[in-house]
């Protein structure tokens, strides 16, 4: 089985807008993003545990929401519901998904090297530990709600191949097939020169080390 990621543990008290207590069963693992860019982990991660949970109003109405996961833009994972709980972040998906909330950066809210590393590595451990498929059971929101409703995590919804990369690193992550360390950022801008570099590394590699299997995979999803 895959390690689990290094957690940083902040949990939130019992209350009504977002951590009801309400048993959770998990089927799907529903991916999720700030709303804008560059808000980084620890302040999402403030505005579920000291604002939303203790009653926040926006006009007449309270604000229900949370998640069992948030990570950051330096790829601090951050957890304050447990699993076996529901949380309240995927709509008519809460009663059975896991919510991971993605801190993102740049105008096209695309990710850092190290939060995609740990959506990754959170991901496929959570696969691992739920008895859940990489491929099937990794969503977005926006699954869910529909596009009309919300684009969230918006550049996984305006680029679909990079969701599907994003799958199928998980899934070869899972399957031991890489490392953490072999994980390339597929929403980077020189993502293409670093499976080049990568694939070009491997077949340099005379031992026939076990990344050699990694660059090809990689080459191989790329096209």
């Amino acid at each position: 089985m895959i390690k689990k990621p290094n957690v940083i543990e902040k949990w939130q008290k019992r209350n009504k807008y977002g951590r009801p207590g309400i048993p959770l069963s998990a089927t799907k693992i529903a991916i999720h993003y700030t709303g804008k860019p560059d808000v980084d982990g620890d302040k999402t991660v403030s505005y579920f545990n000291n604002v939303v949970a203790n009653g926040y109003k926006i006009g007449n109405r309270y604000i229900f929401a949370s998640s069992h996961y948030v990570i950051g833009l330096g790829g601090e994972i951050y957890q304050l519901i447990p699993t076996d709980e529901i949380c309240y972040a995927t709509n008519s998906a809460n009663s059975y998904a896991i919510a991971i909330e993605v801190a993102t950066t740049g105008s096209d809210n695309h990710y850092t090297d190290a939060t995609y590393k740990s959506m990754v590595h959170l991901c496929a451990w959570l696969c691992s530990y739920k008895n859940l498929n990489c491929k099937k059971d990794i969503i977005t929101h926006t699954d869910v709600v529909g596009k009309k409703y919300k684009l969230c995590p918006i550049y996984m919804v305006k680029n679909p191949d990079k969701m599907q990369q994003f799958k199928i690193d998980c899934d070869n992550l899972k399957q031991g097939k890489i490392t953490v360390n072999d994980i390339i950022n597929c929403t980077s801008l020189n993502y293409n020169k670093k499976i080049s570099d990568n694939a070009k590394s491997d077949s340099d590699n005379s031992t026939g080390s076990k990344n050699q299997g990694s660059g090809e995979q990689y080459a191989t999803s790329q096209k």
